[in-house]
């Protein structure tokens, strides 16, 4: 069994959540729920649950100032919120896990599992990560949390070269010729580091545009570093002019 509190100000959504638990999660407990970060904080003191389903806005203090005065917390926080871009980039540039509203049932059945799996967010230095891209003003200066071996690093965008997938994983390759294996597929990549200057030249492959010297005459994308890049040929022509862009 898994133990959790629900931490929202929209009574609808509270219900809508509890009732897609009982759906595709029977073994999620929810011990209690709360409204604001006030009650919230004293909830969770009281019940020491294992999963926090945390809102991102509310009146009276965010899901993220609640994390900030906590400063550590023992549980796996699993973020519910709207469409709000930065919001999503930030939690998902720091490896926690999220859920748009209205919560679907396949989505939540998949976040438990990675729960359930991972149980990641309870790690120190992914908290300290996290917060410091909460005070971030700017998309472009949250770091990535990834992980190498049993360490866990803050990552600059802009120091990432290239991304290769590998099923569903992705291998990130550094300027510094570090390279880290995620569990995220390539599209999650796709989605967070496009705004950031990347272009997706094969269905296996993100360039980063700033490590870009050029496009070879056999259609690859040639590197600072030397290392080259196929490029698909249903993309070849679109690449080639974003690149001149």
């Amino acid at each position: 069994m898994i133990t959790a509190v629900q931490i929202d100000d929209e009574v609808n959504a509270l219900e809508f959540l509890r009732a897609r638990l009982n759906e595709v999660a029977s073994e999620v407990n929810v011990l209690g729920v709360a409204n604001n970060i006030n009650d919230a904080e004293a909830l969770i003191a009281e019940k020491k649950p294992q999963l926090v389903f945390l809102d991102v806005e509310m009146p009276g203090g965010t899901g993220f100032e609640l994390l900030k005065r906590l400063g550590r917390w023992d549980f796996d926080v699993i973020f519910t919120t709207g469409h709000s871009r930065y919001a999503i980039q930030a939690i998902r540039f720091s490896a926690l896990d999220y859920l748009l509203k209205p919560v679907q049932a396949d989505e939540l059945r998949a976040a438990i599992d990675r729960h359930i799996a991972n149980r990641n967010s309870a790690i120190p230095e992914v908290q300290q990560h996290f917060l410091n891209n909460i005070e971030q003003q700017e998309e472009n200066a949250l770091k990535l949390t990834l992980t190498h071996g049993d360490r866990t690093h803050a990552i600059d965008p802009a120091d990432i070269t290239w991304c290769q997938a590998d099923n569903n994983y992705t291998a990130l390759h550094l300027a510094d010729e570090r390279r880290f294996i995620s569990a995220r597929t390539l599209k999650d990549y796709d989605d967070m580091l496009t705004p950031l200057g990347f272009i997706r030249v094969h269905k296996s492959s993100l360039v980063n545009r700033r490590h870009v010297d050029g496009v070879d005459g056999e259609g690859r994308v040639r590197l600072r570093n030397g290392t080259r890049v196929e490029v698909s040929r249903r993309r070849l022509e679109e690449v080639t002019r974003e690149l001149r862009s």
